[in-house]
């Protein structure tokens, strides 16, 4: 047996007795979404599965937050702080990956403006007859995103939906302390994409 040969052998057990390169290596064999903090990255955590490693590389296919390839990155292994596995953000980004042609899709929805003096109420009075439309509103300086269940000329009732399309139940609002609306952006595309799948809707 040659040294390099002996060398190569210590190393397979090495990574084998290892909890990190076995989750590196599951996710290589199965494509299966992981998210990779590395030390000292303030941006957040990488979110993608593994092309290929060895004992100090990482060849990582990275994800966008909405699903979409966004290059193949190089990492050092010795530079992972820790791996996110089996969570809800990786099954929700499998969930985005796989439907990533309806997220594409703008909704056919657009509101009509024939006031301006009771703007507000007659936008959300549209979106309740959408009910199935996600709208995302400044209240009061925050923005809330949910789907517009009832409303009358001075309050309305939401259904909230959170960042990763959870559903936050019901809430009533004042017209009068809305001060903007968005629609159809990615975010709340996301949103309605991943609450629709969580109702299992999809």
């Amino acid at each position: 047996m040659s040294l390099y040969t002996s060398y190569n052998q210590v190393e397979k057990h090495i990574m084998e007795q290892n909890l990190f390169y076995e989750i590196l290596n599951k996710s290589k064999t199965d494509k299966e979404i992981i998210g990779i903090w590395q030390y000292g990255d303030e941006n957040g955590f990488l979110s993608g599965y593994v092309i290929d490693f060895n004992k100090d590389l990482v060849l990582f296919q990275h994800y966008t937050k909405y699903g979409k390839t966004d290059g193949i990155i190089t990492l050092q292994v010795a530079g992972i702080q820790s791996i996110d596995i089996k969570d809800d953000y990786a099954k929700a980004m499998e969930c985005l990956i796989e439907y990533s042609s309806i997220l594409d899709k703008v909704p056919n929805f657009k509101p009509l403006l024939n006031s301006t003096e009771e703007w507000q109420s007659e936008l959300i009075n549209q979106l309740a007859k959408n009910s199935e439309v996600l709208v995302s509103l400044e209240i009061n300086g925050g923005y809330f995103s949910g789907y517009i269940q009832k409303a009358t000329d001075t309050d309305f009732i939401m259904n909230c939906v959170g960042k990763m399309g959870e559903d936050e139940g019901e809430v009533v609002y004042r017209v009068e302390d809305v001060t903007e609306f968005k629609l159809h952006d990615w975010d709340d595309r996301k949103k309605d994409l991943l609450f629709k799948w969580r109702k299992a809707s999809l």
